[in-house]
């Protein structure tokens, strides 16, 4: 997918350290991507967890795209990205009815899930599991979480931060 440039009016370059989204906010739009790697993390305080990183070909912002729910976690650029981002309001016009609602039942049945897990935690035997960052690279995210909120008062708000 990397190997061939994108452009266009949904087409969206981002660099590193360029915030994607923030958990709580309210935009659902998805984002393709095309080519470059981000982070997908959650913080407790100014404690930073990665959760996944993806990279060409994977893809972000389902849940909220089919569900219209906040974002549940952060993601930000880690390699120099570009974004295919397809807007929430195609829905309608893409999707069935009947197909949007079964994307809506599955998508409350992975949020009830990820709370699940998240409450209870998960006991894992013989997986591989995501390197935690260092200090350093938690500051750094930690900190173009709080430059991007700052940028942008009314996510901020939105999101209660």
């Amino acid at each position: 997918m990397a190997g061939k440039k994108v452009s266009g009016p949904l087409t969206k370059n981002v660099k590193p350290g360029e915030m994607i989204c923030v958990a709580g906010e309210k935009n659902a739009d998805l984002f393709i991507i095309h080519s470059g790697k981000l982070l997908v993390f959650v913080t407790d305080g100014t404690k930073v967890t990665p959760l996944a990183y993806l990279k060409d070909g994977e893809y972000l912002g389902e849940l909220s795209f089919f569900d219209k729910q906040p974002r549940s976690a952060h993601v930000i650029c880690v390699e120099e990205a570009t974004l295919i981002q397809i807007p929430v309001t195609e829905i309608n016009k893409q999707f069935p009815q009947w197909l949007q609602t079964i994307a809506i039942s599955i998508t409350k049945k992975l949020r009830t899930s990820s709370d699940l897990i998240r409450q209870k935690g998960i006991r894992r035997q013989n997986v591989e599991t995501i390197k935690p960052l260092s200090i350093e690279e938690q500051r750094n995210t930690y900190q173009a979480l709080q430059n991007y909120l700052d940028a942008n008062p009314s996510i901020k708000e939105e999101v209660g931060l």
